[in-house]
């Protein structure tokens, strides 16, 4: 983090994008991806960063067909189903048929979607990338469904250090069991108290990997915003756009 404060709780007075009120962002630790939170919506960094691109984006996204894939019960998630006129909210619950509702969710596979064509308006994911299996198929599937012109905003860790686009954690095999080629790791899943595995390591160089996978026009925006409580590591927004015109 940049001129990290010597003690905590850190108190840092702002304007957050998610709850669009003046608050308090509060962090109780060092790590501010995490603990860098809104008083008022408890949003998170990534949250808030994704917030202000969308809204400079597509201020209009109320009135348009939102996906979300994998929402949490929190801060932006809450704010689309909350205000959002036709937003969908999808988990994966694999073995269960897909396109069908299962506990307020639609059944959803990112790399399989049964979306029509060109049928959404914004596809939104919150780290959600680095659980995939296949990035290369999800992305294409959300360009296949997005409208011409139609945006994914996203985020998920991108590790400036590592050389390449992409370092493989675990694969799935035939026979759909898990292999690992790296040390197990975990994050937070809303619908599984076990966790999320991490499947993949994302390099500095991925938007020119996004691009090889899918037609988009892609952007990488990076933060250091105290205004909005935009601080700390892993705060990158990933935009990608469908162009407006067929491109070969």
């Amino acid at each position: 983090m940049t001129h990290e404060p010597a003690t905590f709780p850190y108190t840092l007075p702002g304007y957050c994008p998610v709850c669009e009120k003046g608050t308090n962002f509060v962090a109780t630790e060092p790590y501010f991806r995490k603990s860098l939170i809104c008083e008022k919506c408890k949003s998170v960094p990534r949250e808030r960063a994704l917030a202000l691109i969308l809204s400079e984006e597509r201020p209009d996204w109320r009135d348009l067909i939102i996906h979300e894939s994998s929402p949490a019960k929190r801060g932006i998630s809450l704010k689309f189903a909350a205000e959002g006129r036709h937003y969908i909210a999808s988990h994966y619950f694999p073995g269960q048929v897909l396109g069908t509702m299962i506990n307020g969710y639609r059944n959803e596979d990112l790399e399989a979607q049964t979306f029509e064509n060109e049928s959404i308006d914004i596809v939104i994911t919150l780290d959600v990338h680095e659980h995939i299996f296949n990035p290369d198929a999800a992305y294409r599937e959300i360009y296949r469904v997005l409208k011409p012109g139609g945006v994914y905003i996203h985020t998920y860790p991108i590790q400036r250090s590592l050389v390449p686009s992409i370092t493989r954690r675990a694969i799935l095999k035939s026979d759909k069991t898990v292999q690992h080629l790296l040390e197990p790791q975990y994050h937070g899943n809303p619908i599984d108290n076990a966790g999320a595995l991490v499947t993949i390591d994302y390099g500095y160089d991925i938007h020119k990997a996004v691009a090889d996978w899918a037609n988009f026009d892609v952007r990488v925006i990076r933060f250091c915003d105290r205004t909005h409580g935009i601080l700390g590591e892993f705060t990158d927004v990933v935009l990608c756009r469908k162009p407006n015109f067929p491109r070969p």
